[in-house]
């Protein structure tokens, strides 16, 4: 319950030191599809926003620093089970000359798993990430590699389009 309250005050001190009339031109939000330590498939959301503004960060490595929040279904090998994912992150992007821009970052993972009856199981850990930002036509779309250290360790593999910001 300590981890599960220490992500939401995580969570709740990046949204509310985030100025609110800054934000609302800066958020991107979309679905997601995920694959969840190559076994797994699930579906999300995911909301990112430009921390580096925010922050008045003007200059230097972090001047575009992303933050960004998904929670995901995962639909899992047994039928009486309900996985549930939450994710909050922050990565820098990589500016290079190409259509596509690398990005790297660390977050930190929460995972629920409930099994019809009195079995359900959680735990919590930091994330390791990678990915790319690109086109598809005019929509801003995205791959993420990630690596959670939640328990024993889990990789999972997402694809999705932002709309906004």
């Amino acid at each position: 319950m300590k981890k599960l309250a220490c992500i939401a005050l995580a969570a709740a001190f990046l949204v509310v030191s985030t100025p609110a009339e800054e934000v609302q031109a800066q958020v991107a939000f979309g679905p997601q599809a995920v694959l969840w330590d190559f076994d797994d498939l699930g579906v999300g959301a995911r909301v990112d926003w430009n921390m580096g503004e925010a922050f008045e960060i003007d200059e230097g490595f972090f001047e575009n620093l992303t933050g960004s929040f998904n929670a995901n279904y995962v639909f899992d090998d047994f039928n009486d089970a309900t996985t549930l994912i939450f994710n909050i992150n922050a990565h820098v992007p990589f500016d290079i000359d190409a259509g596509v821009t690398p990005f790297a970052g660390t977050g930190i993972n929460h995972y629920r798993i409930s099994v019809d009856g009195p079995f359900s199981f959680s735990g919590s850990g930091l994330n390791l990430l990678g990915g790319i930002m690109f086109g598809l036509g005019d929509i801003p779309a995205f791959t993420e590699l990630q690596y959670s250290t939640t328990g024993a360790g889990f990789i999972s593999l997402s694809f999705g389009v932002l709309f906004g910001g």
